[in-house]
């Protein structure tokens, strides 16, 4: 179990982390930072909703294993958030913020 929380915190960053490294060029930068927002918030909204709700679910059922319960909350309110933020990152990179639609500076980037 803790090689799974370790694998998931793992994933956590990089998500993350190419959440940001993949912001697009060429676009209005307090349009783009209150979308990065709006997307992190929300997703991170519906993980912990989702989460709680398993978790409180798996208590009632298993109230002997409150442990494991935690776990089942904690990885599947993580990985529904992982998902919605790479769903985010793809919706303002091709929805919002198009290629067709970026400004090119001069030097190409």
């Amino acid at each position: 179990m803790h090689f799974m929380l370790l694998l998931f915190a793992v994933l956590v960053v990089l998500v993350i982390w190419g959440f940001f490294h993949s912001d697009p060029k060429g676009v209005p930068r307090a349009k783009l930072v209150a979308l990065d927002a709006a997307v992190l918030a929300l997703s991170l909204l519906a993980g912990v909703a989702v989460g709680g709700w398993l978790y409180a679910d798996a208590v009632r059922v298993k109230s002997d294993h409150p442990g494991m319960a935690a776990y089942l909350g904690i990885m599947a309110g993580g990985t529904l958030f992982l998902v919605l933020v790479c769903i985010g990152g793809l919706i303002r990179n091709l929805v919002v913020f198009p290629p067709s639609k970026r400004r090119v500076s001069p030097s190409g980037r």
